[in-house]
């Protein structure tokens, strides 16, 4: 056993500095290393005298709490120098057996850390985040200033504990929350970003992005401390919101748009086959609403636009849908078990609903509506089936009188499918001279059995597959196309081709009248095209009467004086102007005060009815009173029985027109049994 002298010469030579003290912290005995140190102190002296000044309380408090349990470390300050210290109580003894090992590079390497640690962290503050400091398994978690007052607070408003704001975080954002961190803690992400919203002091939610990274893990690769920022992003996700709701909502009327509808439709489509659910669409257009925007104005129409959108949303069940699609089009989405009971119940509401007139500033206006419905899975399961169904049943509503509902069937299909390709053929007929004319007879009722002095053009078409295609087919589909403006000056140049000829073979006075589209009558091309027609007229040399331009009523209910220009222009170069199909639409004394009209023709379902007597007899007289007293003359058509040639001569109907006189027939025909060689 080596002596105390030996001993002593042992810890002399340890690189560490060895003391030993009694309980009261007095050395001892100190070995060279820590005498050098001292500067060779006379002892014994207390330990706590050769300490820094600032850490003589907490050496002297962690010395007093060493005493119960025999062991003592504490990293202190000897003069200037960083040291650790560990010492324990010697078995049996008051004594302590301490030792100093030098710290000084350790200390000054994580002063560096720390220094470098603010540096970071000021520059982050300054960038105008707030920094956050999470020391994650000791479950503390440091906030900057400009990290709390973000969020409202002070210093010393909120614990230092990932807990203070995990608690304040928005309910519906914390599971993504969850996930993001968990996708970094694990390293499946080199940095955590995370968009969510806490609550602030003031009661607001403000959303923040958060960005981190663990910048330390222990031995086994768990977080121990993870450091990042939040970024107040709440204006750019208020403006990302409100891009969104004017990507998605119609502005006019809060409606979902269409963009909105097909991403409803979509979802809709997804979840059907698993909640037993059909879908229903439903295309809702307002019927004769332009009239409202040209009679009214285009602020009347707009808000009549607001008030069906909203009647529309007061007839919806549990989870219906309405949207606007664009002008005075909307959709209905539902989703039943049963979409065609379903479609035809709210249909019905809506019809019932809309037809009820709506108080725009004082004016008092009424619509109606047309319905086309379409369901999934029946009439198809895609977006672009279901819209090309509903519309092809809109179709069918308005060409059966509007106001009305009407699903889709593979009977609309096929025949939109026939329209289609008629729209094709038709726009090659006319550059394939696929159209001619015949001219029906116009008969004198006061000399029936004189020539005819006029004769209405009517357009055929004869396809060389599809053979003789009625005008009850095509015309609807030219006008639908726009196609009827160039079929429309055709049919012009041919008539007054014709009645040159006619004339010119001594038929002096005749008159052809040729019908103009509504469509026709109010394309700009047309409008540029009607003083080519009075050129074309005098350079064939003819005068104006020799066509006579027949309209329907209709056109006149625009009220428009675009049109009424038009027909004045018309009239001044001499062509007759033949009001067609009189009775039959929205008839008004109005517009014939307003236009000036130079012939009215009796609809064929008035005559249809003359020889049973009765209305039919009444309508009639009443009509060619009215015209004569108006100064026009009235021709009748459809007449088909000499029964109902004596009614109408008999009060005093000026012309007839119908297959009792004769049918339309080709010019060379025509010429043959009507005009022979000699004049009128």
């Amino acid at each position: 056993m080596p002596s105390p002298v030996h001993f002593a010469a042992l810890l002399d030579a340890l690189p560490q500095q060895a003391w030993q003290a009694d309980d009261q912290g007095r050395l001892l005995w100190i070995n060279a290393r820590l005498a050098e140190a001292l500067h060779h102190p006379a002892l014994p002296s207390p330990l706590a005298r050769w300490l820094h000044a600032d850490d003589r309380a907490a050496f002297d408090a962690r010395w007093a709490e060493a005493q119960h349990g025999g062991r003592f470390e504490m990293e202190y300050r000897l003069g200037e120098c960083w040291m650790l210290a560990q010492a324990q109580r010697l078995p049996g003894s008051p004594l302590w057996l301490g030792t100093h090992t030098d710290i000084g590079a350790r200390r000054a390497a994580e002063a560096r850390l720390r220094d470098a640690d603010e540096v970071w962290k000021l520059a982050l503050e300054c960038s105008g985040d707030g920094v956050w400091d999470w020391h994650v398994q000791a479950g503390v978690e440091h906030f900057s200033e400009r990290y709390l007052r973000l969020h409202g607070f002070e210093p010393g408003d909120v614990d230092a504990t990932p807990e203070a704001f995990d608690a304040r975080t928005h309910p519906d954002d914390l599971a993504q929350m969850e996930r993001d961190r968990e996708a970094h803690f694990s390293g499946r992400v080199p940095l955590y970003r995370n968009e969510h919203r806490v609550l602030a002091k003031d009661g607001t939610w403000k959303w923040v992005l958060s960005r981190g990274m663990v910048i330390a893990r222990d031995a086994e690769g768990r977080p121990l401390r993870m450091v990042g920022t939040h970024t107040d992003i709440t204006d750019r996700k208020r403006q990302e919101a409100q891009v969104w709701q004017q990507a998605r909502v119609d502005a006019l009327t809060g409606l979902p748009n269409r963009r909105s509808l097909r991403e409803r439709i979509e979802r809709g489509l997804a979840l059907r086959a698993m909640r037993g659910e059909e879908l229903a669409v439903m295309f809702v257009d307002l019927d004769h609403f332009k009239e409202v925007n040209d009679t009214l104005g285009h602020d009347v129409g707009d808000a009549l636009l607001v008030q069906v959108a909203a009647r529309l949303q007061d007839c919806m069940p549990p989870g219906g849908i309405v949207a606007r699609m664009g002008g005075d089009e909307f959709t209905v989405l539902l989703a039943a078990r049963d979409a065609a009971a379903a479609a035809e119940r709210i249909g019905h509401e809506l019809l019932e609903s809309l037809s009820a007139g709506f108080d725009i500033g004082g004016e008092r206006v009424y619509v109606s509506a047309s319905i086309g419905v379409s369901l999934s899975p029946r009439d198809g399961l895609e977006i672009e089936a279901l819209f090309k169904h509903a519309d092809q049943a809109l179709y069918e509503a308005k060409g059966a009188g509007r106001n009305r509902m009407s699903l889709f069937t593979p009977a609309l299909q096929a025949a939109a499918q026939r329209r289609a390709r008629l729209a094709a053929e038709l726009r090659k007929a006319l550059p394939l001279g696929q159209f001619s004319l015949v001219y029906q007879p116009i008969l004198s009722l006061r000399t029936p059995a004189a020539p005819p002095r006029k004769a209405e053009a009517l357009l055929r078409w004869r396809h060389p597959h599809l053979g003789d295609v009625s005008p009850a087919q095509f015309i609807p589909v030219a006008e639908a196309s726009g196609l009827i403006v160039d079929i429309g000056d055709w049919v012009f140049r041919a008539a007054a081709a014709q009645a040159q000829a006619w004339r010119t073979a001594g038929h002096g006075d005749f008159q052809i009248s040729i019908n103009k589209s509504p469509v026709q009558f109010l394309s700009e091309r047309s409008h540029r095209a009607q003083p080519d027609w009075i050129t074309h007229l005098r350079g064939l040399g003819l005068p104006g009467d020799a066509l006579a331009v027949e309209i329907t009523e209709g056109l006149l209910l625009e009220r428009d004086e675009t049109v009424a220009a038009r027909l004045r222009a018309l009239r001044a170069a001499g062509l007759a102007i033949s009001l067609d199909d009189f009775g039959t639409g929205y008839s008004s004394l109005s517009y014939l005060q307003h236009h000036e009209i130079d012939v009215v023709k009796i609809d064929r379902s008035f005559v249809a009815g003359l020889q049973d007597g009765g209305k039919a007899l009444a309508l009639c007289r009443a009509i060619v009173t009215m015209a004569h007293e108006l100064g026009m003359e009235v021709v009748a058509e459809g007449v088909e029985t000499e029964a109902q040639m004596l009614a109408l001569t008999a009060m005093g109907c000026d012309w007839g027109q119908g297959w009792w006189f004769g049918k339309g027939v080709p010019a060379a025909e025509f010429e043959e049994r009507w005009l022979g060689a000699t004049s009128c």
